[in-house]
């Protein structure tokens, strides 16, 4: 079971109204890409939803690529703060 299962999350993300930035690693043995790039266009209501993936980046990105995480976590900031 994951959090969407959890807590019923997926039938709010439409109710989602702040920018979303999705780091997504190709070495997640959690979640596939493309289960990302499912669940990313599920923000409808998000002015912007962006997935982003790092080549080689395991479930927990900040951990085994944490200048890539870091780097696209800064730059998403800048932009809307």
């Amino acid at each position: 079971m994951h959090l969407g299962d959890h807590d019923g999350l997926h039938g709010r993300l439409d109710e989602v109204g702040c920018p979303i930035l999705w780091l997504h690693g190709t070495a997640d043995q959690v979640y596939s890409v493309p289960n990302a790039r499912e669940e990313i266009r599920m923000f409808t209501g998000s002015p912007a939803a962006r997935l982003e993936v790092i080549e080689g980046g395991q479930h927990f990105r900040s951990a085994s690529h944490p200048a890539e995480a870091n780097a696209a976590a800064i730059e998403f900031v800048k932009h809307w703060a």
